[in-house]
């Protein structure tokens, strides 16, 4: 009971619900009332309007996305873990944001950071590797979200000399780049590369284009098994969730037409 009363709760204050239903209304209005209604003339554009309002907006089409990109790269097997050489590195592209404050700035993680960071802790303690973070220097220069990825870390059992951070990059390619430079990652095995699955293609993309030979390890997967009634509905989650999957395909375009994937 629970459960449904909560489902209940978001779709009232799903906003994409709201507009595909608004535009229904007034579509159906136009048709209904004839010449009469205010509607009438723009019956056949506010039903578009709702179809596609719909269709970006319902989890199931983000979802579709989600898992496609997802599959690319699956987690590998263990045998593969157990080929890899010495010395091995697992590199762990940055996650988690910041926000200013009275006092400066503060780093952030989501739950989709701290699978980075234990994905990445849990692979160094297996294979006894150096543990890497990359990436997201604060404004100010005097901290970044690397470091506290590696503080993290450390608090959860990585050994400190095991311990390495990369803290200039600001995106995905400079993450890569400026990892392979900083460690010499070219002249190790392959890295055990750790990032969102969903990013992974993206990022694989761009150690293939600067010559670093990896081994994908993603997290954080988020495609959900078809078939639950709630991804056919318009949501505020449905829409957020097609523009992060968006985000990374249309970022991959950018990075291949420009040279750097």
């Amino acid at each position: 009971m629970r459960a449904t009363a909560t489902d209940l709760i978001h779709l009232l204050l799903a906003l994409p619900l709201q507009i595909v239903l608004a535009c229904l209304a007034a579509a159906v209005a136009g048709w209904v009332r004839g010449p009469r209604s205010p509607w009438f003339r723009w019956r056949f554009a506010l039903l578009a309007a709702a179809v596609w309002a719909y269709g970006l907006s319902m989890p199931a089409t983000a979802n579709a996305l989600v898992g496609w990109l997802e599959a690319q790269h699956p987690v590998p097997a263990e045998a593969a873990l157990a080929r890899l050489g010495h010395p091995r590195t697992v590199l762990v592209l940055s996650g988690g944001w910041f926000r200013p404050t009275p006092h400066g700035y503060e780093v952030m993680f989501t739950t989709a950071d701290l699978q980075r960071i234990d994905a990445g802790v849990a692979l160094q303690q297996r294979l006894k590797a150096r543990l890497i973070f990359s990436g997201a220097p604060l404004p100010d220069g005097t901290d970044s979200v690397a470091q506290h990825m590696a503080a993290l870390a450390q608090r959860m059992g990585a050994p400190a000399e095991s311990v390495a951070v990369e803290t200039r990059s600001v995106n995905t390619y400079e993450n890569l780049a400026f990892s392979t430079e900083a460690f010499q990652l070219r002249q190790a095995q392959p890295v055990l590369l750790v990032t969102s699955a969903l990013h992974m293609p993206r990022a694989v993309a761009v150690a293939g284009a600067l010559g670093l030979q990896v081994l994908p390890y993603p997290c954080d997967f988020r495609a959900e098994t078809p078939g639950k009634w709630q991804l056919w509905v318009p949501s505020n989650e449905g829409a957020a969730a097609l523009e992060g999957a968006l985000h990374e395909v249309l970022g991959l375009w950018a990075y291949r037409w420009s040279g750097r994937a």
